[in-house]
């Protein structure tokens, strides 16, 4: 799952050659969302009344939450600033999860998020200076994450089908996010696009192998393991898609770089070889 989320860094930069990042986001939710639809009918999903509807509508707004102040903040701000703070979300989920779930993590596990928080500082050559308003959308993009894996992870257990939950999810973040990009950019040249070879298989793959196979797969996996572990994990995608970026575009990886990624692997992997020491443990 990580993997394939590392390798839409790729795709993104094939779909972001011929549109700008908020008809990406559209685009790819629509492919999504019109590809969704024969399964959605086939079960029926918008005449239920077991409030699937409503759950995955609410999943729909953090993830597009996700998604537009991470596109904003990113036109403010740089990339390496961008990478990082996205990646609060794993610090983020057990904060929360404090304040709000009363929820207590063994000392452990604040380790591995140091660990991992370090890794993803040497990844990106994170300096921090000229902090600016485009930091602050990225931290709420940040936010967004969080919420949106803590969210699944309230609701992940009350979902029969996690693939209709998906599937729901893309549909109404197309129909969000259809308008903002209208506002925000206006219309945009269809038949352009579809003439763009490089963008139409980036739009794809975002569309169908990320947003329905992958959150598809976030979802099934949130079943099995907490919150704060999944986000964690999910910060694989970063050393996935230094990796894809160095195989792919030529990109250089720098030791501090490769450092970086190691650190990331060894926190994840640390997780199953501590067990029951970086679990949750309500108070």
């Amino acid at each position: 799952m990580t993997s394939i989320w590392g390798f839409g860094f790729i795709a993104t930069r094939w779909s972001l050659s011929g549109l700008d990042p908020f008809w990406v986001n559209a685009l790819r939710f629509s492919i999504a969302g019109l590809a969704s639809l024969p399964f959605l009918f086939y079960k029926k999903s918008f005449t239920r009344k077991d409030n699937i509807l409503k759950k995955s509508f609410i999943s729909s707004l953090f993830l597009l939450g996700i998604l537009l102040f991470q596109t904003i903040g990113l036109g403010l701000t740089t990339v390496a600033k961008s990478g990082f703070i996205t990646t609060l979300y794993t610090f983020f989920i057990p904060i929360i999860a404090m304040i709000f779930l009363k929820k207590k993590y063994r000392p452990t596990f604040w380790l591995l998020i140091f660990m991992a928080m370090t890794g993803m500082a040497l990844m990106c050559n994170l300096e921090f200076k000229n902090m600016n308003f485009g930091d602050l959308l990225t931290l709420i993009c940040s936010i967004s994450a969080a919420l949106h894996i803590i969210y699944i992870g309230m609701v992940v257990h009350t979902i029969d089908s996690p693939i209709e939950f998906n599937f729901l999810q893309n549909f109404f973040v197309a129909l969000l996010s259809i308008p903002i990009a209208l506002f925000f950019k206006g219309p945009v040249n269809l038949a352009s696009v579809m003439a763009n070879d490089d963008v139409m298989i980036g739009l794809f793959y975002l569309g169908i192998i990320s947003s329905m196979i992958s959150f598809t797969a976030q979802i099934v996996a949130q079943k099995k393991i907490p919150d704060h572990i999944a986000g964690l994990i999910f910060l694989t995608e970063s050393p996935f898609a230094a990796f894809f970026g160095y195989i792919i575009f030529k990109e250089k990886l720098t030791v501090m770089n490769l450092y970086g990624a190691g650190l990331i692997i060894l926190s994840v992997c640390l997780v199953p070889v501590l067990g029951r020491e970086v679990t949750a443990r309500k108070g």
